[in-house]
């Protein structure tokens, strides 16, 4: 009866050993001061580029050739593409015909306390 007292105690000793290294005691307690949280949030902000078109121009090669920094859906960057140019909804491209070409660029230092 002893020897399964003494097992158990040794069993649970090493149980409370193995939790205390795994996940800790110390940071549990709390010896820092609470810092503010910040909010960062990914912000842009949307550059037009005045650019005149030449013969089989699209608005996919245009946006080809002046890429945004921004990731952004095709679909939007489109829209906004003809909300700049909206003459181009009905019509094609005309070669030497000055648009505007919207290119998303980042903002940085937008971090603020909350």
């Amino acid at each position: 009866m002893r020897y399964i007292i003494i097992t158990a105690i040794i069993f649970m000793i090493a149980f409370v050993i193995k939790i205390d290294l795994t996940e800790g005691t110390i940071p549990l307690a709390s010896f820092e001061q609470p810092t503010s949280n910040q909010k960062c949030e990914k912000e842009f902000t949307i550059k037009t580029i005045p650019v005149i078109t030449e013969m089989g121009d699209s608005p996919q090669s245009l946006f080809a050739a002046y890429p945004s920094e921004v990731e952004v859906p095709n679909a939007e960057r489109l829209a906004r593409f003809y909300q700049l140019n909206p003459h181009l909804q009905k019509q094609a491209m005309v070669p030497g015909e000055l648009i505007k070409i919207p290119v998303y660029v980042n903002v940085y230092n937008n971090c603020s306390k909350q």
